[in-house]
Parts: structure tokens; C-alpha cells; sequence
């Protein structure tokens, strides 16, 4: 049977995978919401003891400036929080999301990264493939879990089902000259993804969310974060970003798509294990060359990254 090297769940031949899959009725309506909408959300999944171990170290720690470990990476929300909260790093890894994302997916999940929000982030459209990729691609999601009950006062996040199947922009679509981008940039990302939201007339959804409700939502899936409309409300909540075994990892925002010049995330670190990431592709390692700043070419030429983005690397 001819396959094609993306997860399953986003095959073109999804059909005739999930007629090979031995599934219960309950899985097999997940896995085809997730396969046709890009995102599934599920209740009842995490206890409600972690949910509110999690928010007491987000409130008490994270945002609670004698904190000794200064963990912030703007007002809204910190970074990597799992570092230094038994509690962000237990739901990072609860078995049950860990399971859900490898029935999905067809492979192991890598949680790398956590985002903890106080307030809704009222973020633009954007699909997390211009931060995060991979290689074979799309095996990467997101996990975004409610600490509170969501409403649509304290800005919602948004997605826009059916989204995911659209190509993975970058800008070689965006710019005629596809080279040193950087975040200053990032703007005319935004607005050409409104753009492509309009044109081709996606429903809007919002996650009014109940305590404790998973959102999981697929690598190039379009949302953001809603308008906050009450002044001083609150928005807790985690999310989780995870990669997938056996594949490479970089960051399309900083890479210079058009010869292929890729910025690998070489320091990714499994958060379940603790222990670095090895890169390969379906299992079989490549030859690369690397620098001292962590970028790595995939092809014979080297280019250093620039001083001025040496940071970015680890800030999406």
C-alpha cells in the first residue's frame, strides 16, 4: 500500500489507515474530528487535584515576583515553567495526554516546551509551523489545558477548523527575498495568515473552555487569543508543546527556506525523561554540520547565526 510520510491522522490516505486500526467507537470519532477539523477537544482527562496544583504554582511562583527563579517571558505568560513546578511538569507529561497524542500521531510523543498564561494572550492568527516544524513534517501539536473555567470575557483562544490542511507558510509565500529573516518580520507573517483566513472563508471557533477541558490542536492549525473584553480577569491555563520521535526538529521563522539552510533545535530537551533529543529521520540519523550558536545545516554550506538572534532559538 502507498503511504505517505506524514502522521497518519493527516494522510491523504487516512480511509484506508484507519480501516487497518483495531479502534473503539469512542477513538474512532476522535481520531476523524482531529483528522478533518485539526484540533479535538476532550473533557475529563486530567484530575482535577493537578489542575489546581498546577494554577497554585503558576499564581504563587510563577508570577509572584520574590519567586527566587525568575522564570518570566513576558506579563501574560512564562516559559519552561515544568523546570521548577513538580506540578506543571506532571500534567506536561500526564499519561493519558501522552497516550491520546500517540493514538494520533502513531508515534512517541516529546513534550519540549510549556507556556503558563495568567491572562489571554489576545495573540494574532498564526500557525505554530512558523516556530516549531519538523522533519518528515507535521509531527508537531499543541496541548493547551484550562486552570479555570474560560469564557468570553477573558479572551477566549480562537482556531479556525479545516485550517490545517492549508501548506505550512513561511516566507518564501511572504517575501521575495526568503533569507535572514528574524522576528522583526514577524508582522508581515501575521498579516499575511489574516489574509489567507479571509480569502478562504474559515469558520471561527472560540474554546469556551470548563476547568480542566484539553484542547489538542494540530501543528498548522490557524488560532490565537481573543480580545480581552473584562478588565482584570484572568486566563490560567498551560500549554504543552510536543514533537514526535524519530524526526528533526527546527525553526522555519529563523531558516532560510529556499536553499534549505535549516536552524535546528539542537538543545530540545524531553521533559517526561529529562534527557536531550536525538534528531533523525524515521530513525536514520543524517549527516549535518554544526556551528557553536546550535544552528545546523543540512546541506554543505555553513552560515553562522547572527549575534542578534542567538537568543531566538528558545524563545519560541
Amino acid at each position: 500500500m502507498i503511504q505517505a510520510n506524514v502522521p497518519w491522522v493527516e494522510s491523504p490516505f487516512f480511509e484506508e489507515e484507519l480501516e487497518k486500526k483495531n479502534l473503539s467507537a469512542e477513538q474512532k470519532k476522535l481520531v476523524q474530528d482531529y483528522h478533518n477539523d485539526g484540533y479535538v477537544v476532550i473533557s475529563g482527562l486530567v484530575p482535577e487535584s493537578l489542575i489546581d496544583r498546577t494554577r497554585e504554582d503558576v499564581e504563587t511562583k510563577a508570577f509572584n515576583p520574590d519567586f527566587e527563579i525568575k522564570t518570566h517571558r513576558d506579563h501574560s505568560r512564562i516559559q519552561d515553567f515544568w523546570m521548577v513546578s513538580d506540578a506543571s511538569k506532571e500534567l506536561a507529561i500526564f499519561p493519558k495526554i501522552l497516550d491520546m497524542l500517540e493514538l494520533l500521531y502513531g508515534r512517541e510523543p516529546v513534550p519540549f516546551q510549556t507556556l503558563n498564561f495568567r491572562v489571554g494572550s489576545q495573540q494574532r492568527a498564526h500557525s505554530d509551523t512558523i516556530h516549531f516544524s519538523s522533519l518528515p513534517a507535521r509531527f508537531m501539536c499543541g496541548v493547551w489545558v484550562a486552570l479555570e473555567d474560560i469564557t468570553e470575557e477573558n479572551g477566549p483562544v480562537f482556531y479556525h477548523p479545516g485550517s490545517h490542511r492549508l501548506p505550512e507558510y513561511d516566507f518564501t509565500q511572504i517575501k521575495e527575498t526568503a533569507h535572514d529573516t528574524s522576528y522583526d518580520d514577524y508582522k508581515d507573517y501575521e498579516d499575511f495568515i489574516e489574509k489567507i483566513v479571509q480569502v478562504n472563508n474559515f469558520p471561527k471557533r472560540k474554546f469556551l473552555a470548563k476547568k480542566g477541558d484539553v484542547l489538542i490542536w494540530s501543528s498548522n492549525i490557524i488560532h490565537g487569543g481573543s480580545p480581552v473584553t473584562k478588565e482584570g480577569s484572568t486566563r490560567y491555563s498551560q500549554v504543552t508543546h510536543y514533537f514526535f520521535k524519530d524526526c528533526y526538529y527546527y525553526t522555519p521563522m529563523l531558516s532560510n527556506m529556499v536553499t534549505k539552510e535549516l536552524y535546528l533545535r539542537t538543545s530540545l530537551v524531553n521533559i517526561k525523561t529529562g534527557e536531550k533529543v536525538e534528531q533523525t529521520y524515521n530513525g536514520k540519523k543524517l549527516n549535518y554540520i554544526s556551528t557553536g550558536n546550535n544552528l545546523f545545516i543540512l546541506n554543505d554550506r555553513l552560515k553562522p547565526v547572527p549575534k542578534s538572534l542567538k537568543f531566538l532559538g528558545k524563545v519560541f
